[in-house]
């Protein structure tokens, strides 16, 4: 009888603008143009190990939910069978197969993304890729090249995931958007027009703050419109800046 717990390694770690949960898109490649840096782990170092992937232009990511409430050190972590989806409203239950809900009884996630530039500097291999949904300092499982033939599935049902998303218009001021490193002001004010806050956030009418890339912002809702109030710079010394020397 097989043992039905087998261990996986971290191969890489995930550098993003994405300081918290809150304002990570609900699918990878929503924002377009923000850059993010896959740096590998000392044992995976080696660029013998992505030799050819500079041909492909995407790239599958299979990565693990760093920032949930489940333990997965336990041997029985614990779950659910049903999760409320947030794009239901938070008010629906469904089976967590049918949804892509962090709580999972493995907490894994995948995405696919584009694949920006190789690198290897000073020793260190990295990856450049785009359009990731990914929390800074999410480990990275593996790495598979996105291959369409096989990958794309016409005609495929979307059942309640549609494509269709919230949008809103976003109010920033000149002088406070200006305090934002200029690489993250478009990505940032896509985000926001998403309007990551939940049900409940919209309907309190309370301020909402969120951090990311070097600033944390605190916004508010006026006449339909989300106006950005305050913009301070993060007091980690982790800011994220990727300058791609070479594009594919």
């Amino acid at each position: 009888m097989m043992n039905d717990i087998h261990e996986i390694r971290k191969v890489a770690v995930m550098n993003s603008a994405f300081k918290q949960k809150y304002g990570i898109p609900r699918q990878p490649r929503i924002v377009q143009g923000l850059k993010s840096e896959i740096v590998f782990d000392k044992e995976f170092n080696n660029p013998d190990a992505v030799r050819g992937l500079e041909e492909f232009s995407h790239i599958w990511l299979i990565w693990g939910f760093s920032d949930t409430k489940i333990d997965m050190s336990a041997e029985h972590p614990a779950w659910k069978p049903t999760v409320r989806p947030p794009r239901l409203g938070g008010n629906v239950r469904m089976g967590v197969f049918a949804t892509r809900s962090p709580y999972r009884p493995n907490s894994l996630g995948m995405s696919a993304v584009k694949l920006v530039e190789i690198r290897n500097e000073n020793g260190q291999l990295s990856l450049i890729v785009e359009g990731a949904d990914l929390l800074d300092g999410t480990p990275i499982y593996d790495i598979k090249p996105y291959i369409p033939y096989s990958d794309i599935i016409t005609g495929a049902e979307e059942g309640f995931a549609h494509a269709e998303e919230s949008s809103v218009e976003v109010d920033f001021p000149d002088e406070l958007l200006e305090k934002v490193d200029e690489e993250f002001r478009e990505p940032l004010i896509k985000i926001l027009e998403l309007d990551p806050r939940d049900a409940y956030d919209r309907a309190s009418g309370k301020p909402s703050k969120m951090a990311f890339a070097n600033v944390d912002i605190e916004f508010v809702s006026r006449d339909d419109k989300l106006v950005v109030t305050e913009v301070r710079e993060l007091l980690s010394n982790s800011r994220l800046a990727i300058e791609v020397t070479e594009t594919r």
